[in-house]
């Protein structure tokens, strides 16, 4: 699936709206950064089920947008950490 920069698939978009909005306002501790971890490996797997070995440049496409968000740059290091994708079927 190929799209333009600024298009994202509606549940992709919802997902991580949700998620963005779950970010914590301040130091809460160990479980939100617990939390965000989780997240983020659930945002990484939406990237990878929608675009296969675009993921990472997507994530980076994100990240770029968001440059203060953390999530955003958990999401790519983790999808980062998992290498190469297997190809899609």
């Amino acid at each position: 699936m190929h799209e333009d920069e600024g298009s994202t698939p509606d549940k992709l978009h919802a997902m991580l709206d949700a998620i963005a909005r779950s970010e914590p306002a301040g130091g809460s501790g160990q479980a939100d950064v617990g939390r965000l971890k989780a997240d983020a490996a659930k945002a990484a797997d939406v990237l990878v089920e929608f675009y296969g070995d675009a993921a990472l440049e997507r994530a980076r496409l994100i990240e770029r947008r968001s440059p203060q968000s953390h999530f955003a740059r958990m999401v790519t290091t983790e999808i980062g950490r998992r290498g190469r994708l297997p190809p899609r079927s």
